[in-house]
């Protein structure tokens, strides 16, 4: 196609600029040598890897490369964390910092547009040469992020020579909490002024700072240096930890940064002056109050073990703030501020905490501008409907006109309506663009009544829902095609079934806050990923479908030769003969498998499964594009599994639905044949019946063959 090929390399960059995902820009570029060359740039612009394997093979190359190398905006790199960890690669784990580092160290020399580097390890530290090499080799890094776990840098490490960076980043990881660095006594984050101590103890106190101070005071001394004197123009700030711990930040609520727009914090101290006494320190209050540039406020802190009162800051502060991401009574204290009186420096938290509780009904007054600039709010930690009311939730976001985005989590209770949750957001919410709702726990919905819910949201473009699947549920894409009958604005959205008890955290702020490890969402049992095509005149034609299935085991098996067949809930439709068959199916292929000499396999086909293992071997030899397994590929599946083989084996399927009726006059009516090629549910189903219609009948030949064949040698016997 050489008229493709000769556009320009601007098209191609602005055609990769509207695929969201990653392997679709790599089938774009794979269309031709010359597609290649022009989508590189779209295609190395954000490098993530993960485990060591990764990270060496990539690094090598963008090493011996330098024109794929010179298009690297973004590099993150995750040495010690594995995406199919191995066991025969555990022995060399604790050596991963070193080598991956070394490896970013030699292609260091080809990242000459390098902006943004994150090293997310874990406790090993990387090579401090790295960090000498990236200062020297990318003039335009401006951002750097780090970890720091049970082992710190030295004070005169290199990561702490940087100058004038507009972003840094910094993880506290489980190491660094598990060996109580973020205790003050052992220097901790606190380098701000100390308490004033006797004369007779000063000599007993010097001794014992002489035994803790080097341990880490000096390194985050070096660091607040490098970050204030050094850095006047930060833009971006994130300090987080992966414990509920608090630690001490009094130096960097003291610092002053004029650009900062961007600043996420975590697990840490919020206030550091003692209650009823003159402050001696600067706290968070007077540091958000300090920096009015702020645009983007993210505090990932768990609410019950650090409590951060913001009722008293001045409701003049935050003015440019468009992006939110907190508790739900931190965005209450943030629009229920209140005007200081003239003369007086502060409020009292009580007096006002009374008034707002006076007033708990009535809707905000607007004396703060979040009504008018803030545009998206997050609530990372999962929310209890029975610590929230309807009236409460509405009282709140009744004040926010500019929000057109919204990223919850509930937490279902048994008992608790989650219907009138949701029909508090939609109505105090009427203008969103974007909705990402998550309903763990318990099942709380139908797919049918969300859609009913959803029709108040007319300006809605992308929605993104989670929740436990209910008992008697429609299959997925049924109800995604009612969801877009319901409101036909929707560009596109996602649906995901996630198992009914996941953990205690939920990480809702993966979007807003990519930094933050306040949990790890559940594994979907099934998802997903719709796209609505419309007419001319806005009416729903069809819809685009990629749906994954998780295929769940019930157990693995100690040897080869134990056989089982896998466990299939009923609730999944996947691309296995017995899967829709019923009990009386899988007691033929029991029967089946047993006439070939094998173990007589248990089939359970109830949804509700104790545990869940996978095969990835077994999935390989079922093809879910076919939709068929033979007997052939049954006993190969059999046979190939083995002891080892755990996690989930996921089957995608891609086909387009009409949402149009059946009697349409553009709807093309199809036949037998176009059925039974169909890659969709009811083709399943039709290739399903044509398999076991074929069986059928080769069951019905063989048997006649065979009454045939003895009715003739009792003849000749005769």
């Amino acid at each position: 196609m050489p008229a493709f090929d000769s556009l320009p390399t601007e098209i191609f960059l602005e055609l990769a600029s509207y695929l969201t995902l990653r392997p679709d820009i790599l089938q774009l570029s794979q269309v031709s040598s010359t597609v290649y060359a022009k989508v590189i740039p779209a295609l190395y612009a954000d490098v993530d890897l993960h485990g060591a394997e990764q990270c060496e093979r990539t690094l090598a190359m963008i090493e011996r490369c330098p024109d794929v190398a010179r298009h690297v905006r973004r590099l993150t790199v995750h040495p010690e964390h594995e995406l199919s960890p191995r066991p025969r690669d555990q022995y060399r784990a604790w050596d991963n910092a070193g080598v991956v580092s070394r490896c970013v160290m030699r292609a260091a020399r080809n990242l000459d547009a390098l902006y943004h580097f994150e090293w997310d390890g874990e406790d090993m530290l990387p090579d401090d040469r790295m960090w000498a090499e990236l200062r020297a080799r990318c003039p335009c890094l401006k951002y750097v992020g780090t970890t720091f776990g049970c082992f710190l840098p030295r004070p005169t490490s290199n990561l702490f020579q940087f100058n004038d960076l507009a972003g840094f980043a910094l993880t506290l990881k489980d190491g660094f909490y598990a060996h109580s660095l973020h205790v003050p006594s052992r220097g901790g984050f606190s380098t701000g002024p100390r308490t004033p101590v006797p004369p007779k103890d000063s000599r007993r106190l010097e001794r014992g700072r002489a035994d803790v101070e080097p341990e880490s005071e000096p390194v985050f001394t070096r660091l607040w240096d490098m970050l204030t004197l050094r850095c006047p123009g930060l833009e971006t700030l994130t300090v987080v930890g992966h414990s509920s711990e608090p630690s001490e930040a009094a130096r960097l609520y003291g610092a002053r940064w004029p650009r900062l727009r961007r600043l996420t914090l975590g697990a840490l101290v919020w206030n550091t002056n003692v209650p009823g006494q003159a402050p001696v320190a600067p706290d968070f209050m007077d540091f958000l109050e300090a920096h009015p540039t702020i645009e983007s406020l993210h505090l990932l802190g768990r609410p019950s073990a650090n409590q951060l009162d913001l009722s008293g800051l001045d409701c003049a502060a935050l003015p440019n703030l468009t992006e939110f991401s907190g508790s739900f009574t931190h965005l209450r204290m943030l629009v229920d501020r209140l005007p200081r009186p003239a003369g007086e420096g502060t409020i009292d938290p009580q007096a006002q905490n009374a008034d707002f509780n006076a007033h708990a009904n009535a809707p905000p007054e607007g004396f703060t501008t979040l009504a008018k600039t803030l545009q998206r709010v997050c609530f990372p930690h999962p929310m209890h409907l029975r610590d929230l009311t309807p009236l409460t939730v509405s009282r709140v976001l009744l004040g926010l006109h500019a929000l057109t985005s919204l990223k919850v989590t509930f937490s279902i209770q048994g008992g608790y309506d989650s219907n009138s949750i949701l029909r508090t957001i939609v109505g105090s919410c009427p203008y969103l663009l974007d909705l990402d709702i998550t309903c763990a726990n318990k099942p709380s919905f139908l797919l049918d009544s969300f859609a009913t819910l959803l029709r108040g949201l007319t300006r809605l473009r992308t929605l993104t829902l989670a929740l436990v699947r209910m008992s008697g549920e429609e299959p997925m894409h049924i109800g995604a095609s009612r969801i877009a009958l319901a409101n036909p604005r929707l560009k596109s959205f996602s649906v995901a079934f996630i198992p009914a008890h996941p953990p205690s955290s939920l990480s809702a702020a993966a979007t807003l806050a990519p930094t933050s490890a306040e949990g790890t969402t559940p594994v979907p049992l099934e998802r997903g990923a719709f796209e609505l095509t419309c007419d001319t005149h806005g009416i729903p034609v069809c819809l685009r479908v990629a749906q994954w299935h998780a295929f769940p085991w019930l157990w693995s098996w100690p040897a080869p030769w134990s056989l089982s067949v896998p466990v299939v809930p009923r609730a999944v439709p996947v691309s296995i003969a017995f899967t829709r068959g019923g009990a009386g199916l899988a007691e033929w292929a029991a029967a089946v498998v047993g006439a070939l000499g094998l173990a007589t396999p248990l089939l359970l086909l109830e949804s509700q499964a104790r545990a869940l293992r996978d095969a990835a071997a077994a999935a390989a030899a079922m093809d879910p594009s076919e939709g068929a397994l033979g007997v052939v590929g049954l006993v190969g599946a059999l046979l190939v599994r083995t002891a080892g083989c755990e996690g989930r084996r996921a089957s995608v399927h891609r086909w387009v639905y009409d949402l149009r009726p059946s009697g349409h006059p553009d709807v093309a009516r199809k036949g037998v044949g176009a059925l039974l090629v169909e890659r969709s549910p009811a083709g399943e189903e039709a290739r399903l019946m044509a398999f076991c219609v074929c069986l059928g009948v080769l069951t019905m030949w063989a048997l006649a063959t065979r009454a045939v064949r003895d009715a003739g040698a009792g003849a000749i016997a005769t």
